[in-house]
């Protein structure tokens, strides 16, 4: 269950690299707080294109700055992605996987969402969609969060952190707990229940050796989750 696409050091891209992206990544939760917990008011209040395309270009952009520091290491997007070769079989069997983690995830929620009763955050709310016209965009946002904050997190930082420490079980841990920080504008307790989903998902990624079953999953709660409203 080691990392299985490192250059020799195990690393999958510069220790200089790993720092400027965590330092990008907390900047984009700090920048994302104070834009998503600012009071909105009439045609603000509700999600669209203006919150949308920004947030769809940031994902992307983490998408390419990342691919740009493996690819200098000779590391390919394909093999963080997942080391067995996608057969049919195999990728039944990760989308099988990514369904029970989605399952998985939806009982966390409810953990930590029955017993209080608390409402999610204004921020939260803000991204909700609201009009069926932003749902194409929503659902293409989702899509991109799922498949490039998997790669970030669980197939990148998770790597980097396991040949640093190094340990894979410490690498998984610490991966969660930025993934948790970096969504802190959500407030305390999404912060723990987003890393306890961290942590969940980097066994499943250290165990497939596969980051398709956390990005179906990933992808699947993040569409639901902004569709709320329109249930």
């Amino acid at each position: 269950m080691e990392p299985h696409a490192t250059a020799p050091d195990g690393l999958v891209a510069s220790r200089t690299h790993l720092a400027i992206l965590s330092a990008i990544l907390l900047g984009i939760a700090a920048v994302g707080y104070l834009a998503l917990s600012r009071p909105a008011t009439g045609a603000g209040s509700a999600a669209g294109a203006a919150l949308y395309l920004p947030l769809l270009a940031a994902e992307w952009g983490l998408f390419v700055y990342v691919r740009m520091g493996m690819k200098r290491r000779g590391v390919a997007v394909t093999e963080v992605i997942s080391a067995r070769p996608l057969s049919l079989r195999s990728v039944a069997l990760d989308l099988l996987l990514g369904l029970l983690l989605l399952g998985l995830w939806l009982g966390v929620e409810y953990l930590f969402d029955n017993p209080g009763g608390t409402p999610s955050s204004p921020a939260v709310q803000r991204l909700i969609v609201r009009n069926a016209a932003d749902l194409p965009l929503w659902v293409l946002l989702a899509l991109s969060a799922g498949f490039v904050e998997e790669l970030v997190f669980r197939g990148y930082m998770q790597r980097q952190f396991a040949a640093l420490l190094p340990s894979p079980w410490l690498g998984m841990a610490a991966q969660a707990v930025l993934f948790g920080v970096t969504h802190g504008y959500q407030g305390a307790l999404p912060v723990l229940r987003i890393t306890v989903f961290g942590l969940i998902f980097g066994l499943a990624a250290l165990g497939r050796r596969s980051l398709i079953p956390g990005m179906v999953a990933h992808a699947a709660v993040d569409v639901i989750g902004g569709l709320s409203v329109l249930r």
